[in-house]
């Protein structure tokens, strides 16, 4: 895949963990998704159907996640400002370091791109960073797809690439995921006012 389109994907993964907004997070993710499926579209010309069908797939992932998380993000508005752990700095210090340990400690993966083998191994890690890291519920499940983003462009950069069964699969997995997080969250919301899981520490039985 190009290499700007990775660093791209990269660049969005990390301003994820940045942002405090979710509706921003949201439109980040879904430029992310959309590069990832951008870049699967260039490399389907010299493949078979299924990887034009697999690129098509990832491309509406694009759209319809985001449509899922805002519609949930709708139905839980936040009283106030959730207030992370950590400022903005230290949370891009610590994604930072985490992705520069996946460019240092990574051995090659044999798939003859070793800038996207990087940078895929990164993102899966940078989302389970982002889960970390991150107090709000929304912002947790967001990391789930960057994190899905990285395992994905590391299929699409296996030469000849994935089935479009595979992606398709992938895809239903993620929604179902998403569709059941997010009745969670909005119970969750509804019995504590808030999406911030720091408050689910409290709970005894």
């Amino acid at each position: 895949m190009n290499g700007a389109l990775v660093d791209a994907m990269l660049g969005l993964g990390l301003a994820v963990i940045v942002v405090r907004r979710r509706s921003v997070a949201i439109v980040l993710l879904a430029a992310q998704s959309l590069v990832l499926g951008v870049g699967a579209l260039s490399l389907a010309s010299g493949r078979s159907g299924d990887s034009l069908v697999a690129s098509l797939v990832l491309l509406s992932k694009a759209i319809v996640l985001p449509l899922l998380l805002y519609a949930l993000i709708r139905r839980t508005r936040e009283p106030g400002l959730v207030i992370a752990a950590a400022g903005p700095l230290v949370r891009l210090a610590g994604a930072g370091a985490v992705v520069l340990c996946a460019v240092i400690l990574v051995p090659p993966l044999g798939l003859g791109d070793a800038h996207a083998e990087h940078s895929a191994v990164a993102l899966v890690l940078l989302g389970i960073a982002i889960v970390v890291a991150r107090r709000p519920i929304l912002f947790q499940l967001l990391g789930l797809i960057v994190a899905e983003n990285g395992l994905s462009l590391l299929a699409v950069s296996v030469p000849g690439g994935l089935s479009y069964v595979i992606e398709l699969g992938a895809l239903f997995d993620l929604a179902l995921i998403v569709t059941v997080a997010a009745a969670f969250a909005q119970r969750i919301h509804n019995e504590l006012g808030t999406g911030d899981t720091e408050l689910l520490r409290g709970l005894r039985d």
